[in-house]
């Protein structure tokens, strides 16, 4: 009976998975088709490294979500899907801008993986992966303010002006974490590092 009730939960398993695998190829597929349909580029003019970047990531999303579950294999997913899609979308017009303008949505976009694939694995907010992803999202953030020239001013002549406040910043977020810690709400082993690929959290 044990040997049954192991195959029956193989199964399920396998029709989860199956389940999981064609949904997130369908929304993929979805999201590719619905962009050239509605847009006035032709097909063959497509870019097939846009589609071979998100369905290189979906396939280590499926992989991170069922079986490796390492924020290494998660967030390699994530940011190729994303910088994919946006890749994507830049090509087929929908977003007027090029990428020369937007390449620090890149930047955005790791910070966004770096932090979704930790809370993914570990299941809690850990400090040593919030402080890296709102790092590169405030990077980027700051650099697209100036790649849209949303700040007209040059970008040697702003940061020569004011850069003390990533001082300030920086002398808060110390603050901060003086709090956390001292209360005992954090571990200070979490702020090792932990993001490679040995590590097993299975």
């Amino acid at each position: 009976m044990s040997e049954q009730h192991h195959l029956e939960h193989q199964n399920k398993k396998t029709s989860f998975n199956l389940l999981l695998g064609t949904g997130i190829a369908f929304v993929l597929l979805g999201i590719f088709l619905l962009g050239i349909l509605s847009s006035d580029i032709e097909i063959h003019s497509i870019g097939i490294y846009h589609l071979a970047f998100v369905a290189l990531g979906g396939v280590l999303l499926f992989l991170a979500i069922v079986k490796v579950r390492r924020k290494s294999v998660m967030f390699a997913g994530l940011f190729l899907v994303l910088t994919g899609l946006l890749l994507f979308f830049i090509r087929t017009k929908h977003i007027p801008y090029t990428l020369d303008a937007l390449w620090p949505l890149v930047v955005v976009i790791g910070g966004v993986s770096l932090l979704v694939s930790s809370l993914f694995v570990h299941r809690r907010i850990r400090i040593s992966q919030v402080i890296p992803s709102v790092s590169l999202l405030l990077l980027g953030g700051c650099c697209l303010l100036f790649s849209l020239h949303i700040i007209q001013q040059p970008f040697l002549q702003f940061a020569g002006r004011w850069w003390p406040v990533l001082l300030i910043a920086a002398g808060f977020c110390l603050v901060i974490l003086f709090f956390i810690w001292n209360k005992g709400s954090v571990q200070l082993e979490e702020v090792d590092d932990d993001f490679n690929d040995l590590e097993d959290t299975n």
